[in-house]
């Protein structure tokens, strides 16, 4: 798993602290104020932390679901904390997990992250939000997804004024699961009405609907499924293709 790039030794010195230990590191961070000198030490922190309670991101997603998970709730609302105080001073630690963590590591910062404090973060011209929405893989997207939510996924624009949603629906990877998670946060009329700020261009709707024709043919490890949409009723649509 690529993680940021840290001297050898201090490579060493953090794979060597206990759980408590690392996530001390955090709760003495959060307590000295931030922005934090060295962004690139808490981001390895943090997945060497999360690489101790899960063997993948799938068990990170699946346990995580479920009362009585790690790393306790205490300890969830001081991380949280952490990056939503990290967000305020520019979000560095937050952009170093993105762009330089893995899958473990985005997962965790989703599932602990009030992910609209991330919307206030901006990146060369774009935001966090649209930057996770491009790094989450297979794996972790559907969870991505349904966390943002329609507000953050249509309401967040980057500097060309083009919502989230569309940097989701634009991955060249995108899956039945993608889909179905799209319909479980948008109604049909929620995407006619998501367009770029200035209001040109394709809604997402139209979008959504030529995203799932393709993949409908070009899927071929789902052929033996098919898009079924929640209904109306359930904020999903109808099935048009």
């Amino acid at each position: 798993m690529f993680r940021t790039p840290l001297p050898n030794e201090d490579q060493s010195r953090l794979e060597t602290l206990s759980t408590r230990q690392l996530l001390g590191i955090f709760d003495s961070g959060l307590k000295r104020g931030l922005p934090v000198q060295d962004p690139g030490m808490f981001a390895y922190a943090w997945g060497i932390l999360f690489s101790r309670y899960y063997l993948s991101a799938q068990d990170l997603v699946a346990e995580m679901q479920l009362d009585g998970h790690k790393p306790g709730i205490a300890e969830e609302r001081m991380l949280r904390e952490f990056i939503r105080a990290d967000c305020r001073s520019g979000g560095q630690f937050v952009l170093r997990v993105i762009k330089k963590g893995g899958m473990i590591d985005r997962a965790a910062l989703i599932m602990i992250a009030d992910l609209s404090d991330l919307a206030g973060i901006e990146f060369e011209g774009t935001t966090a939000i649209h930057i996770l929405a491009d790094a989450c893989d297979k794996v972790i997207r559907p969870l991505f997804i349904r966390s943002a939510g329609p507000r953050l996924l249509s309401k967040v624009y980057d500097k060309r004024g083009i919502p989230a949603i569309y940097t989701v629906l634009s991955l060249g990877d995108l899956n039945q699961e993608d889909l179905m998670a799209v319909a479980s946060v948008f109604s049909e009329e929620d995407l006619r009405n998501t367009r770029s700020r200035s209001g040109g261009g394709k809604d997402a709707l139209t979008v959504f609907d030529e995203v799932a024709r393709s993949v409908k043919s070009h899927a071929p490890l789902d052929r033996h499924t098919f898009y079924r949409p929640l209904p109306p009723k359930d904020t999903g649509f109808n099935d048009q293709a």
